[in-house]
């Protein structure tokens, strides 16, 4: 967080939004009669935002990606896609993204507000870190908003340093793990994070010990975000 706050802001250009890119990749199964069929999703992601919270969001969808022949043919049975598709929304002011819009708190105990904004719940301590992950996608964060997430990810309870690792884009990182079964399954959920600036390379989910009735063998991934791009440019015609 130190670093991350220490960094120069970075310049903006006259008539520029923020611009994000991003390659994720999830997996999607199907239980039925009790069989699963599972498919790798490869998504990439690309956004412009506006400081009055208009802008547009391109998603595009990749082939699926099968285990084997069989679940390819389970998976079209039941009805699930198996070519490319590409999405594009257009936001007009104030409808950016629902969730994350309007400027993000530099502070950690109102950004820890902010993010659970709307939820009635106490969440477990893995959804702030699950929520900063979907932040990072989607909004450029300056030098002092960055510090804020970090800092608020140290104080979650049972986050752990997992040591330095190469992302999915070949960018040396630390990683930092939370295991929780908040959502189920027992899982693993890591951020990376560049050490010379604080910026946050990617984000992954593991099981680790058992994938219950999904159709992966263990350890596996099941979600991972590589974040590209987090820049000003122009808002696209």
């Amino acid at each position: 967080a130190a670093v991350a706050a220490a960094q120069p802001m970075p310049p903006r250009p006259a008539g520029t939004v923020e611009h994000l890119e991003s390659a994720n990749w999830f997996l999607n199964s199907s239980i039925s009669g009790g069989r699963t069929a599972s498919a790798v999703v490869p998504q990439q992601w690309e956004s412009w935002r506006s400081d009055d919270d208009a802008g547009r969001m391109v998603r595009k969808d990749l082939p699926p990606i099968f285990r084997s022949d069989v679940d390819r043919r389970q998976w079209q049975k039941w009805g699930g896609r198996v070519d490319s598709s590409r999405e594009v929304r257009d936001y007009a002011a104030g409808e950016f993204y629902r969730g994350f819009r309007g400027e993000v708190p530099t502070d950690a105990g109102v950004l820890r507000d902010w993010l659970r904004a709307g939820t009635s719940a106490p969440p477990a301590p893995v959804q702030y870190l699950e929520d900063v992950a979907q932040l990072a996608g989607i909004r450029l964060l300056n030098p002092a908003q960055r510090a804020a997430v970090l800092t608020l990810l140290a104080d979650l309870p049972g986050i752990t340093a997992a040591g330095t690792v190469t992302d999915r884009a070949g960018r040396a990182g630390e990683a930092f793990s939370i295991t929780s079964d908040a959502h189920g399954l027992p899982a693993q959920y890591t951020v990376i994070v560049d050490p010379r600036t604080g910026t946050l390379l990617g984000y992954e989910e593991m099981l680790p010990p058992t994938a219950g009735k999904l159709n992966v063998t263990i350890p596996a991934v099941i979600t991972y975000r590589s974040y590209l791009k987090a820049e000003y440019a122009s808002m696209p015609r």
